[in-house]
């Protein structure tokens, strides 16, 4: 049987370049799932779609103009009513 001096069982430099480049993917496909798992923060776009839709049922009439003025300056001061 023959051995390899120096680890080159494992194609030298070449070998060297591969597994570097698996341990990339593997460490970017790490990331890409942990960043797939966590839940989003509510940013801005959340903002504009709950006022699209108040706005539409104000706009259908399902909500009276009181009611709307309300919920619109809830949704713009961030105060979502979640008093203890």
């Amino acid at each position: 049987m023959m051995t390899y001096p120096f680890g080159m069982a494992w194609g030298g430099a070449w070998g060297a370049l591969w597994m570097l480049l698996l341990l990339a993917l593997t460490v970017l496909g790490g990331v890409a799932l942990v960043r797939a798992l966590l839940p989003r923060s509510r940013g801005p776009d959340h903002e504009d779609v709950a006022l699209d839709v108040l706005r539409n049922r104000f706009a259908r009439g399902e909500i009276d103009e009181a009611e709307y003025r309300h919920r619109r300056a809830t949704l713009r001061n961030g105060d979502l009513g979640e008093h203890t």
